[in-house]
């Protein structure tokens, strides 16, 4: 309820104690107010637990104030004490309000602090989360109806000032400007408070070769790293607090830079949900973080925007509804290449399927931290197949770590640790996608330790069909291509073996096989040397993350994957996963035509839709029952009717001569095609074609 409360603080003013401050700074101020402060049954509790563990020097004796770790650094959890502390003392109807001993615990213990002074190894935790979690108790203790001493404040408003929000960039800089808005409304600065907003909604704009919100609105964050989630939900949880603070004053979000944020929001980060999940793929090094892909208070975050962005309210009130679900609330179609990030969503409103990429123009997912060790593989081609959203939830520390749903890569004995720290350069220069916002191919063209290959996905209502092919390696070991790694849920059939749970075992599975496990089906258009295991795996998270626990843990593992063998030279695959099917039987391979999937070229015909979509690696033609298309420049493409979509995963070229000629008809059209320019380079192009 409090999130919702905004506008009766506004009108019920008057109960507040605190001395009036001056317009807007007691407006904003009085916002803060309600969404930092805790609801009264809660901030009693945790206040009563505070106090009754301080010691007399105003130190808890549990946290170690020594501790410099970069991550999980222990010193925090005595400012989060004495804002439980402060959240009781100026709760309003709270016992505490007058308590002294309450009081003097607060004084003491900001005062042990200050002259302490912890820090820690990294840079965040001390120009970031320390100002921002002092400068939140500052402005609590504005409501007090007694203040700190003056001379106290002043000691911490200067210890606030850390780190340069100009010099950062994305989330960094919303997060350091974060605390220097936090300090202008305690000071009454006008000139800071400009600033400090003018710095923290820079982000909301649009950026080419940096870090931040993409033409394409993906997010990158340390370099050109995918962060839609991470970085980008930090950027996006600043900015929208800040704006709904800012609301209805001078300082309001504009009308320019509200409709950045919006759409970013709608069509980029809401999208990849599945009821309370994210993508695996855009959470970065945070994947490997204990609950991180639940997002549980999304909700509030929704009512923010409903505050400050009215017009799409009843967007945002499906989307609360919607996460809050296991089912397919309103869930439109929805296609998307990300041509900054490397990245696609597909979603259906039974089902998400996503893809992660890497080139040369962006980074491979990082280590840092000491997290993510073992993420290696994690931007080859990870798709993220969701039907309910849990699929993946914390399965992490079990993974194992070159078998990366959707990958091609080496098989072997042990996973491999990283070795470069804050995100390795792409290797690639081709991976890119073709949308029509509803449909799209996307092409990935693996060139990594030691193993190559050519990867396409093409997406459809029904089916996502999945082609590899020029697959090559010289390692001594296995090379595989994993189709799925996700929890077990109930049992597993297929058309070939009978399936146990605990257990693993190899299959010559042939033409026209399938498996099916928890609604998802693989089917194979040719026969695949396949592996499926059902057995336990186990593991920890302080083995993936070293600022976590090493406690075991462990569960049945669903794994699909094929075998292309030891060295092997042009090998390839095809699969067409079915999601959201209880019934492989009832797929009619008929439906899709496998037109092409050679080293040139990889082509999809989908009959009752009449869409073809087609990867060029080469300048070539593609010849099927329906068109034969001729290319002169490497390209992705997608035909429907007469509209034509192309896009260029080089990013280099300028123009694209298309043919296509209709088998039927005999009637052929030409295009020669003007590309995108600038930052949209990667980006789609649609052309309506004339057959004469």
């Amino acid at each position: 309820m409090k999130k919702l409360a905004y506008l009766i603080l506004l009108l019920a003013a008057p109960y507040f104690s605190f001395s009036q401050a001056t317009y807007p700074f007691g407006t904003i101020l009085k916002k803060v107010y309600a969404d930092q402060g805790k609801n009264l049954a809660n901030a009693t509790k945790v206040g009563q637990a505070a106090l009754s563990s301080i010691q007399a020097d105003g130190t808890w004796k549990e946290v170690d104030y020594a501790d410099q770790s970069p991550t999980a650094w222990k010193p925090v959890a005595h400012l989060e004490r004495v804002d439980d502390l402060v959240q009781a003392y100026t709760a309003e109807g709270s016992s505490f309000r007058t308590n002294e001993q309450l009081y003097k615990s607060i004084v003491k213990a900001l005062e042990v602090w200050y002259e302490k002074d912890p820090t820690s190894k990294n840079w965040w935790h001390n120009e970031i989360s320390v100002p921002q979690k002092l400068g939140v108790i500052l402005v609590l203790m504005e409501f007090a109806d007694k203040k700190l001493p003056e001379a106290l404040q002043q000691k911490l408003i200067e210890r606030m000032k850390r780190g340069d929000m100009v010099a950062k960039t994305g989330a960094n800089k919303t997060d350091i400007a974060m605390h220097y808005f936090y300090r202008s409304l305690i000071t009454e600065d006008k000139t800071l408070l400009a600033e400090s907003l003018t710095e923290l909604f820079k982000p909301v704009s649009l950026v080419d070769g940096e870090e931040g919100l993409q033409y394409d609105f993906s997010y990158l964050q340390h370099g050109p790293q995918l962060y839609i989630g991470g970085y980008g939900n930090v950027f996006l949880g600043g900015v929208i607090k800040i704006a709904g603070y800012v609301a209805g004053t001078p300082y309001a979000l504009t009308k320019e830079k509200l409709t950045l944020l919006s759409k970013f929001y709608r069509d980029t980060y809401l999208k990849t949900f599945r009821s309370r999940y994210v993508d695996f793929n855009i959470e970065g090094r945070g994947v490997t973080r204990p609950n991180n892909l639940r997002k549980t208070s999304e909700k509030y975050r929704l009512n923010a925007m409903m505050n400050i962005d009215p017009e799409f309210n009843a967007f945002y009130e499906n989307e609360r509804s919607r996460i809050d679900s296991s089912g397919s609330f309103n869930i439109a179609p929805f296609h998307q290449h990300f041509w900054k990030g490397d990245y696609t969503i597909h979603v259906r409103p039974e089902y998400s399927f996503n893809v992660r990429m890497t080139s040369t123009r962006t980074k491979r997912s990082e280590m840092g931290n000491n997290e993510n060790l073992y993420g290696k593989y994690l931007s080859d081609g990870a798709t993220n197949i969701q039907i309910t959203g849990p699929e993946y939830y914390n399965i992490m520390p079990v993974w194992e770590w070159d078998k990366i749903p959707g990958i091609t890569s080496t098989d072997h004995a042990e996973d491999v640790k990283m070795e470069v720290n804050w995100g390795e350069e792409g290797k690639n220069e081709f991976a890119g996608g073709v949308s029509d916002g509803i449909y799209g191919a996307t092409s990935y063209q693996l060139n990594y330790d030691g193993v190559k290959a050519k990867k396409a996905w093409f997406f459809f209502d029904k089916e996502i069909v999945a082609l590899g092919a020029d697959i090559s390696s010289t390692n001594s070991e296995p090379i595989v291509t994993t189709l799925n790694q996700t929890w077990l849920e109930g049992s597993v059939a297929s058309s070939f073996a009978n399936i146990k749970k605990g257990e693993l075992s190899q299959h010559k599975a042939p033409v026209a096989s399938w498996v099916l496990h928890n609604n998802v089906g693989y089917y194979f258009p040719v026969a695949q040397n396949l592996s499926v295991s059902t057995q336990v795996q186990s593991g920890s998270w302080n083995r993936i993350n070293l600022s976590h626990p090493k406690t075991e843990v462990k569960g049945n593992v669903f794994k699909l994957w094929i075998d292309h063998g030891i060295k092997p030279d042009t090998a390839s695959y095809q699969y067409i996963v079915l999601p959201a099917t209880k019934n492989v039987k009832s797929f009619d391979p008929k439906s899709i035509d496998i037109v092409s999937n050679n080293a040139k070229n990889q082509a999809v015909y989908h009959q009752q839709l009449k869409i073809f979509q087609a990867v060029f690696y080469a300048a070539s033609t593609i010849s099927s029952d329906t068109y034969i298309i001729s290319v002169d420049q490497p390209c992705i493409l997608l035909l429907k009717d007469k509209k034509l979509y192309v896009a260029d995963p080089l990013q280099q070229q300028g123009n694209i001569n298309v043919q296509v000629k209709h088998v039927k008809t005999g009637k052929i059209a030409t295009a020669q095609i003007q590309l995108p320019d600038g930052a949209n380079k990667g980006a789609s192009k649609e052309v309506q074609l004339s057959f004469k």
